[in-house]
């Protein structure tokens, strides 16, 4: 099983830059464990992960040192929603749309059916924080995906199995992402 789940957090950190949805460094994801969660730590380049780049977070006390920056808001949707698995990318249209829109609702059939409405969140902080954390968390208790406003985006999974739980919660990522696009087009006709 851990080779599994080690193989998915692979497949995610290359497809995630192959996709141009993160740069080398920047991103985060992480799987739901028994004590806490599995994450990738911060500064490492995610399309050459090895198994020295993910480090377990508990739920409770400290975060451990070279934990992702954004572990704050993984903890605390853990803690407070169903999720299994997070992904946090920096999608180009979305994050684009996000200056603009208080929730991206998508026009194509397939984000319709995946993402029917993605809020656009606006704390006064919008990484690292509590108050990210508690904006991010409050919106994915009902919806699976949302934007920090000029930031980022988070996807979420709440299937069982860890490593199928982190593929759909990349998945939801390139979703929105076409989603974004495909609006971005549209309104540009």
């Amino acid at each position: 099983m851990l080779a599994r789940l080690f193989g998915a957090f692979q497949q995610v950190g290359q497809d995630l830059f192959a996709q141009r949805l993160i740069t080398a460094t920047a991103g985060n994801f992480s799987v739901r464990t028994p004590k806490g969660f599995l994450i990738t730590k911060s500064g490492v380049q995610k399309a050459h992960l090895t198994p020295e780049d993910l480090l377990e977070v508990p739920l409770e006390g400290e975060v451990p040192e070279g934990a992702s920056v954004e572990s704050i808001v993984h903890r605390e949707v853990y803690r407070r929603t169903g999720a299994t698995a997070l992904v946090h990318a920096h999608p180009r249209v979305a994050v684009a749309l996000s200056f603009h829109l208080e929730a991206l609702e998508p026009i194509d059939l397939e984000g319709r059916f995946y993402l029917p409405k993605v809020p656009v969140l606006s704390p006064r902080t919008v990484s690292a924080t509590e108050e990210a954390a508690l904006a991010v968390a409050e919106a994915l208790q009902g919806h699976r995906a949302c934007l920090l406003r000029g930031h980022g985006a988070f996807t979420k999974s709440e299937k069982e199995r860890p490593e199928e739980a982190l593929l759909e919660a990349y998945s939801l990522m390139t979703s929105l992402e076409e989603a974004a696009e495909i609006l971005w087009y549209h309104r540009l006709w």
